[in-house]
């Protein structure tokens, strides 16, 4: 779900992109001084950090190549705190990286991102293709040593859905029979479209054939649930938690590293390799990639744009890239003036956004975006801004012919604040379409950031900000997943998008059991999408990262996902 990383920025490396606005955020002064201090503070604690004891020459797994398999952790970066390891709960990537090491539902994916059996050994699916009978695995236990049966299936998918829940990823599971009436409050979850047939059947049916549901069923979100885990989660009592996948967490040190080891109870741990995984959880890109490069981490979440370059022409060998399903947006907030009920001037901002200059010089290796669903995805026909093709001059001439229509201009300058998180990246970012807004259209931008955990929170209080920084990575290969989270009452709506046209065209694919006239619906409410500019698309994304030549075993995949079950300590080599 939403796709972002916390970070801090230091000025000089801002500049280097963009010119420096003179209407930054009043408090700019102010937060600089806050993570001068900040940085102070971690170096002068880095000596009693559970991170720091791990540092190692860069060549070498864990200090030791006599080092054994069981007793190697691996270093995984982390540049962002993890907002929650509920599964149910969790709404970003952060937190999905972890739980998808702590959890396993009922299908899972391979290290190609292949769907295969998790806890269900097999399933079957009736002649309508509604009705999904999957049979678990013999003598599945939660790392308690308790059972792991259907029903603890079933009350995991009713609690998703339940509204009390507030999950930010319940649209996921609108395919599930009832689903979308329960996470309405129309349903009470009982309703919902799942049952179990003894103790090691889990049936659920739902509103139309949907294939891909078995890729729904991988995701965080519909992981089994404990019968017990509602009290340990509301007490906070983390290291109480039951787990069913290949990893039980050791320790939790906020703000420092998250420590999992192998689950022994795991019904496949004996394939597990890796005996001990540390997060390490890095305010901010920069200091990952130096971490790793100062033999801190074995493998990192990115790279951040700027040093792609210089990385490859010094560690060319360890780079991974790909393309993945991952778009950047900003949300225009369309609850309050001035962008509510302006098509127009939402229109201008989108296109005086200079999305190849962006991709060229501020974020390198991206792809200029005039759509909002990712390049890659199956059998699906993009439709893009009537627009797109136009040279840059013939753009910004409409754009400003359109923002003067709006009632502005730089004499009657239009004011956004503009909130993100926390991240290098995104700061140059924002700073770079900040000033095409300025330069180009005469706006007067305010640029507001948090924490990325505050900030997963400040995105819900629409008083707070006209533009908002998100970014989505598909759950699954299928444009609903990028178009559902603008249906009127979705949680990831943070525009606050209400469209008739495009909720009856949701609707109508929802329930479409003829794949091409499915796609083609969804094609239909992208273009409705596209043309009321509830959002401003500015790139999809390249997936970057470092791996150490000893950890084996890491693949990048279209959906960007490695599981720290599919690694392997290669043999030890020479340096």
């Amino acid at each position: 779900m939403s796709k972002l990383r916390a970070c801090m920025q230091q000025v000089s490396e801002i500049a280097t992109f963009v010119p420096t606005l003179p209407h930054l955020h009043k408090g700019k002064a102010l937060r600089l001084l806050l993570c001068s201090m900040l940085m102070v503070d971690i170096v002068l604690s880095a000596a009693c950090s559970p991170k720091s004891s791990t540092a190692i020459s860069s060549g070498t797994p864990n200090g030791s190549e006599a080092a054994t398999s069981s007793t190697r952790v691996l270093r995984r970066g982390l540049p962002g705190e993890p907002r929650t390891l509920d599964p149910q709960i969790a709404d970003d990537d952060f937190s999905f990286q972890v739980i998808r090491d702590l959890y396993e539902g009922l299908t899972a994916e391979d290290r190609d991102g292949k769907i295969i059996p998790g806890t269900a050994k097999s399933w079957q699916v009736d002649p309508s293709g509604t009705r999904y009978e999957f049979v678990l695995r013999p003598d599945l236990k939660w790392s308690d040593g308790s059972r792991l049966t259907a029903d603890d299936f079933v009350e995991a998918l009713r609690r998703a859905v339940d509204p009390k829940s507030a999950s930010g990823s319940a649209a996921l599971l609108n395919v599930i029979k009832n689903a979308t009436a329960v996470i309405s409050g129309r349903m009470k979850p009982d309703n919902l479209g799942v049952s179990a047939d003894g103790d090691s059947k889990v049936i659920i049916t739902l509103e139309h054939p949907a294939p891909y549901v078995l890729q729904i069923l991988a995701q965080p979100i519909a992981a089994p649930f404990h019968r017990f885990s509602q009290s340990i989660l509301s007490e906070q009592q983390p290291s109480k938690q039951l787990f069913d996948g290949p990893y039980v967490l050791s320790h939790r040190y906020p703000g420092s590293s998250i420590e999992l080891k192998r689950n022994p109870l795991y019904w496949n741990a004996q394939s597990v390799a890796i005996e001990t995984v540390r997060y390490l959880t890095e305010d901010s890109q920069g200091t990952e990639l130096r971490e790793y490069l100062g033999g801190q981490l074995d493998m990192t979440f990115t790279i951040p744009a700027s040093d792609l370059d210089r990385i490859l022409a010094t560690h060319a060998n360890e780079v991974q890239t790909s393309n993945i399903l991952w778009t950047l947006y900003l949300a225009l907030n369309l609850t309050e003036p001035p962008l509510k009920g302006s098509r127009e001037l939402r229109q201008a901002l989108s296109m005086a956004v200079d999305r190849e200059m962006i991709a060229k010089h501020v974020m390198p290796g991206v792809s200029p975006a005039f759509s909002f669903v990712a390049k890659g995805i199956a059998d699906y026909d993009r439709p893009e801004y009537a627009w797109s093709t136009w040279n840059r001059e013939k753009r910004v001439s409409y754009a400003k012919e359109l923002f003067a229509r709006s009632g502005y201009s730089a004499q009657r300058p239009l004011k956004l604040r503009m909130y993100f998180n926390n991240d290098e990246g995104v700061r140059r970012l924002m700073i770079a379409v900040a000033e095409n807004w300025k330069k180009d259209l005469g706006v007067d931008p305010e640029l507001v950031s948090d924490e990325f955990r505050v900030f997963l929170d400040g995105r819900r209080d629409k008083s707070r900000w006209e533009v908002a920084r998100l970014g989505w990575s598909a759950d699954y290969n299928d444009p609903q997943d990028f178009l559902e989270n603008f249906a009127t009452g979705n949680r990831q709506n943070d525009p606050g998008y209400d469209s008739e046209s495009f909720n009856r065209l949701i609707d109508e694919a929802r329930s479409e059991p003829i794949n091409s006239k499915r796609l083609d619906l969804l094609r239909q409410s992208e273009v409705v999408l596209l043309g009321d500019y509830p959002i401003i698309p500015i790139y999809f994304y390249s997936a970057r990262r470092l791996v150490k030549p000893y950890v084996g075993g890491a693949v990048l995949t279209p959906m960007n996902r490695t599981y720290t079950k599919d690694l392997y300590w290669r043999a030890a080599t020479s340096h």
